[in-house]
């Protein structure tokens, strides 16, 4: 086979894998992507984007709206911007209504990574190194695929990864006195400017991190050969400039793609940081998920398993996600031996991923507080998220090595192989067994009838205001946190106001008109328990007592609601009997995703002249109003 063949079959493999993934553990390209908890945050977020973008010229978001927090409002700003997938599902959303719109961006994801680093990498290292690199960190990255669909913002990694793999192959170049073509520093102004397309609070900070180690670590070489008389810079900057002058229009166009990313995301990252570092958050008491670096040694074997975490107890911690901290031992023995048949030739190459590697594997937000000596990370409140690039890493290590000249060879591809059948098998088993979530038959009329509903908003019973800082579990503002979290998520559908909402973080304000109102005091769940409770509760165990169902309906009638979305299955049936006796039958139900059987009971037409936000947001508990 010809080198030019090979070349075009290794680029088809690393678009036809990734569509095959999503026929077999995707399966969903019809339905909106939805199923509670999290999930249904990543197409609110895009929505968001769709009722509030401006261009004026430049991108411009209102930020403050009572659209989630109704009637009192907050800020959007801590929202989980990803950019590139909010404009994606914006675009979509505005002109073909709903959709599975981010199953699609999913695989193109998958297709960037695989192709992406293979076209990156296969000049400096060859192609099938290349190619094997390029499907290690696509489809052995356990952890970014556990993170589809709960954590969809995280498991959507494209860009970081090359952008990690572009910051090693900057600095393998200028250490061993490499060229660097222009061409190459325009793709890496690119990689870096769509790195802010990604999650902002994590996989872009860190990219951001990578670039500034290397940068770093690559200006201090450059000086110190200037000081011993070799320029290397000033030979790169003549060779640019003459590459320029030679070709001006093409250097243009290729600036394009770059131009295009600066404009539409450059001024709603700086308005986003400039709008979060208004409020001082006091995250001291926030739960943080971090992840004991010894999780780095788990595999993923059949009957011991890093998927679910094992030795929580024994080691302390509060792992996030499936396989938290553990990137697999398949990636983990590349990188052993990677590094160390390379550091003698390479440890100069490996110093910047050595850094970044320490301080984010062992960072905490209160007691190693290291990714904070960025700007970006200072809302870092989940340091196991790293664990999605550390394959990307362990790859890194592994690229320079010639595998024909590593000593018994033979028995460490055995070993590895049985690594790689054995990860393979239990995590891509348990992949397939995640269906697909599905909508009930009359979900979809049941919004529309709520839209068609005349007030502004719709009240959703239990609700749930809270912030992933757990700002509203103290004050019993999100009950039971487990089934109702992104309820409020589902008004991409309805497009009405809602009193709930769920975000990264929440400042003490955004909650206070809701305590002083007191409408904690409506419910009482299973397990009230501050630190734990919020896992727990499954249900309402209370009834409505004369004091609270006067304060309920009263604060009902008093906000312009179109009705309220009672979720049958987490409140006792004498308590669902005292709504509808003060309020009314319900005239449709259906199943909202999470929460269960839910029914929609209308305000009634007479309570219309009811309306007063003012008095809803004066109220108190008790209200005396009758």
């Amino acid at each position: 086979m010809t080198v030019k063949n090979r070349n075009y079959l290794f680029i088809s493999l690393a678009i036809l894998l990734p569509i095959l993934y999503g026929v077999f553990f995707i399966r969903n390209f019809s339905m909106p992507l939805s199923g509670g908890g999290d999930v249904d945050e990543w197409e609110y977020v895009g929505y968001y984007l769709s009722q509030h973008l401006t261009f004026k010229p430049f991108p411009s978001l209102v930020f403050n709206h009572n659209q989630t927090f109704y009637p009192f409002g907050t800020t959007q700003v801590f929202s989980d911007w990803s950019l590139e997938s909010n404009y994606w599902f914006t675009f979509f959303y505005n002109n073909f209504g709903h959709g599975a719109w981010l199953n699609y961006y999913y695989i193109l994801s998958l297709i960037v990574s695989f192709l992406g680093s293979y076209l990156i990498l296969k000049k400096d290292f060859g192609e099938p190194k290349a190619l094997f690199v390029g499907f290690v960190v696509t489809f052995f990255n356990f952890y970014a695929l556990n993170k589809y669909p709960h954590h969809y913002n995280h498991s959507t990694i494209h860009w970081a990864i090359l952008s990690l793999f572009t910051d090693f192959i900057l600095v393998k170049r200028i250490i061993l006195k490499e060229d660097i073509s222009l061409k190459w520093v325009f793709l890496k102004v690119f990689i870096l400017l769509a790195t802010l397309g990604m999650n902002l609070g994590y996989i872009c900070g860190f990219a951001l991190n990578s670039f500034v180690i290397s940068f770093i670590a690559v200006l201090v070489i450059i000086v110190k050969r200037i000081a011993k008389g070799e320029n290397q810079l000033r030979k790169y900057l003549i060779d640019w400039f003459d590459d320029l002058k030679r070709s001006p229009i093409f250097y243009f166009i290729l600036s394009v793609p770059s131009l295009i990313f600066m404009f539409l995301y450059l001024p709603l990252v700086l308005q986003i940081y400039f709008e979060a570092k208004s409020f001082h958050l006091d995250d001291a008491n926030a739960p943080h998920f971090w992840s004991h670096p010894l999780r780095m040694l788990l595999p993923y074997f059949p009957n011991f398993s890093a998927l679910h975490n094992p030795f929580t107890h024994l080691l302390k911690d509060m792992p996030e996600g499936l396989g938290s901290g553990s990137p697999g031992w398949v990636c983990l023995s590349l990188g052993i031996i990677g590094f160390f048949s390379n550091r003698k030739q390479f440890w100069l190459v490996f110093v910047p991923l050595i850094i970044l590697l320490l301080i984010s594997t062992f960072y905490h937000p209160n007691k190693i507080p290291t990714l904070k000596i960025f700007p970006w990370g200072a809302y870092n409140r989940v340091p196991s998220r790293f664990t999605s690039l550390l394959p990307v890493i362990f790859s890194c290590f592994f690229l320079p090595t010639d595998v024909r000249k590593l000593p018994y060879n033979k028995f460490l591809l055995l070993v590895f192989t049985t690594f790689f059948v054995l990860e393979l098998s239990v995590v891509y088993k348990y992949r397939y067994s995640q269906k697909p979530f599905e909508f009930d038959k009359n979900f979809f009329g049941y919004m529309q009838q709520v839209k068609m509903q005349k007030g502004e908003a719709v009240m959703d019973f239990p609700f749930c205001i809270v912030g992933g800082d757990g700002t509203g579990l103290r004050e019993n503002l999100c009950p039971i946190f487990q089934r109702t979290c992104n309820v409020y998520a589902l008004s991409r559908f309805h497009e009405k106001k809602v009193i709930g909402g769920y975000y990264s973080h929440v400042h003490d304000s955004a909650i206070k008109g809701f305590i002083g109102v007191g409408i904690g005091n409506w419910a009482t769940p299973n397990d009230s328990t501050y630190i734990e409770g919020w896992k727990r509760a499954t249900k309402i165990i209370n009834t409505f007592n004369d004091q609270q169902l006067e304060h309920f309906v009263k604060y009902f009638q008093y906000n312009d609601f179109a009705g309220i979305n009672v979720c049958v299955d987490l409140i006792p049936t004498k308590m669902y009997q005292q709504i509808t006796t003060a309020i009314g039958q319900p005239t449709q139900s259906t199943i909202f995703p999470g929460a269960g059987k839910v029914v929609f009971i209308p305000k009634p037409k007479d309570w219309q002249i009811l309306v007063d936000k003012d008095k809803a947001k004066q109220m108190k508990f008790p209200c005396g109003c009758k």
